[in-house]
């Protein structure tokens, strides 16, 4: 676990994830559906996923691609939308939206 400063940026759909830190620490996980905060819903019809991530107190979010940044949270190829809300900081890294090819909110 790290300790990271959290600052609400904004509203990012991309892909199945979860994220949440307790106080002022952050859990990373490759997927963001697994980050403690986020949840992934898949819908039915289109198979497009919607990505939720309610942030804790402090909580820091870094949403990304693995292979461009090594400790961001990386949303599900099939992600439709993407909703951030209450986090203090969230870091969206470059190339992240061209390469959500189905994202349609974020």
């Amino acid at each position: 676990m790290e300790t990271v400063l959290v600052i609400l940026v904004m509203s990012v759909v991309g892909g199945c994830g979860a994220v949440e830190t307790e106080q002022s620490t952050s859990t990373f996980s490759p997927s963001l559906c697994l980050v403690s905060g986020c949840s992934c819903l898949e819908s039915m019809p289109t198979a497009l996923v919607d990505v939720i991530c309610s942030c804790q107190h402090k909580q820091v979010l870094k949403i990304g691609h693995l292979l461009e940044v090594s400790d961001s949270s990386q949303p599900p190829p099939n992600t439709g939308s993407l909703l951030v809300e209450n986090c203090h900081h969230v870091e969206l890294y470059s190339r992240l939206v061209n390469k959500m090819k189905n994202i349609q909110n974020i």
